[in-house]
């Protein structure tokens, strides 16, 4: 199997060991614009859906006749989806615990704790339903300099930050540590924003998202960080709804996706109370938003018919390889939106009849975008048209694409499920034998089927 990387190119090495937080070493090599650390080397998978463009596919084979390989209790929820490099599988959980496994049998190679998760958080935040809260977003990978990067939320007394942490890939130990809280107004904690969305990394940069909690309690704007590799203090920033409050960016746990320029896409939600009119009257709220490396905003379609809370930020971007955005959410209409100004180009309306959840898989060998459906079910949306398509029974959660194979996980049932992508045929349906978490998307490296689960990692083979 090979990581196809659909869009980008190297960015920065770096040279942090010995570091101290918020103190990171200097000399790093020379950053390019855009795209992703390096190539990876075969079996990878660095970041949430494989490449910049968040597809979720890379060329197969893939994998048949599958079965629990092994399952690693990690002691703690994994929410992101676990990655593949260097001949490791990399995991972090709900209780700041990030670890790396050996692919031939699930055991610790090393693992290192990032501090004190939040507990009780419906009481202290004032709603919410994760607990404890420590590391809910996918981690990703920079090969050319072997690190790892991830966000944690720690509680240190009374002070609680996401911080962002820099890791050797083969020792795990903590190189370089920065707060990557937003610029907050006054008024505003980041007690009230929840890290959900994966990193991405490009530019020189991590980018790190931000939306609030379930129940939308406090004051909140959804955000983007970009922290600087060579010096995560350095940092850029992007704020949603700056004429009110809201507009999450969660994007039920993907990425935000990267072009070859190094342009950042985003979607978000809704007014923060939720608006009574449509479209969402609120700056860059219930959009889809186009920035500079720099997150300077360049380009923001706004869906029309969105309010309430209807939120167009259930998915993330995906970058097709015609130039055209593709996005989807509580509306149930899917938007192909151009590029380069994201005007819209075509929509397609009743995509799943029920929230569509989690990020879109792309499979460029049948020009199909594969969407999942909270009410049960992958929908199919055909590039050739665009035309609604089947909907697939048998899975509700992100999928990916594998050699022409599409998986993904039916939460209700904890099942892992394979579609053919040209027929739609399930040719495979496997239990997962332990619960997982909502908004699962499988991942594929160094030859095994990856499941985060609500107490660690379960591989198929």
């Amino acid at each position: 199997m090979r990581w196809v990387p659909r869009v980008g190119a190297a960015v920065v090495a770096l040279v942090l060991a010995g570091c101290t937080a918020g103190s990171p070493a200097a000399d790093p090599s020379p950053s390019s614009s855009s795209g992703s650390s390096t190539a990876p080397t075969a079996g990878d998978w660095l970041g949430y859906h494989a490449d910049q463009a968040r597809t979720g596919a890379v060329d197969g084979p893939s994998p048949t006749g599958v079965q629990v390989a092994w399952a690693a209790d990690l002691g703690g929820a994994v929410r992101g989806q676990p990655l593949v490099a260097g001949g490791r599988v990399f995991a972090a959980t709900e209780t700041d615990r990030v670890v790396a496994l050996d692919p031939a049998d699930g055991k610790v190679v090393w693992s290192t704790t990032l501090g004190t998760p939040l507990t009780d958080v419906a009481d202290t935040v004032g709603c919410g339903n994760i607990d404890p809260l420590g590391v809910t977003s996918t981690p990703v990978v920079d090969t050319a300099s072997s690190t790892l990067w991830v966000v944690g939320e720690v509680s240190e007394g009374d002070d609680v930050h996401h911080r962002l942490f820099g890791l050797d890939l083969g020792t795990g130990t903590v190189r370089v540590q920065a707060d990557v809280d937003p610029p907050l107004p006054p008024g505003q904690t980041p007690l009230h924003l929840l890290q959900r969305a994966s990193l991405a990394l490009g530019n020189g940069r991590v980018y790190v998202a931000y939306g609030g909690h379930l129940g939308d309690c406090g004051h909140y704007h959804g955000w983007v960080v970009g922290a600087q590799t060579s010096d995560p203090t350095q940092q850029v920033s992007f704020q949603v709804a700056p004429d009110g409050e809201g507009g999450a960016i969660w994007q039920s746990g993907g990425a935000p996706a990267i072009d070859a320029a190094g342009n950042v896409y985003v979607s978000t939600g809704n007014a923060n109370p939720f608006p009574s009119e449509e479209p969402d009257p609120l700056r860059f709220a219930e959009s889809v938003v186009k920035l500079s490396p720099d997150l300077q905003p360049l380009a923001d379609f706004k869906d029309p018919t969105a309010g309430g809370d209807e939120d167009l930020s259930t998915g993330n971007p995906v970058l097709l390889p015609d130039g055209r955005v593709f996005a989807v959410g509580k509306t149930d209409t899917a938007f192909f939106l151009d590029g380069d100004d994201l005007h819209q180009v075509a929509a397609v309306p009743g995509v799943c009849d029920s929230d569509p959840d989690g990020g879109p898989a792309f499979d460029p060998a049948t020009d199909r975008v594969f969407v999942p459906c909270r009410g049960g079910g992958l929908q199919v949306v055909e590039l050739d048209g665009p035309a609604l398509g089947p909907r697939l029974d048998g899975a509700d959660s992100a999928p990916v694409v594998v050699g022409g194979t599409v998986w993904a996980v039916d939460v209700q049932e904890s099942r892992l499920a394979a579609f053919d992508a040209a027929s739609g045929r399930r040719v495979e349906s496997v239990d997962v034998g332990t619960d997982v978490p909502v908004f699962v998307s499988p991942s594929f490296g160094a030859g095994l089927l990856l499941v985060a689960t609500t107490d660690g990692v379960t591989a198929f083979r």
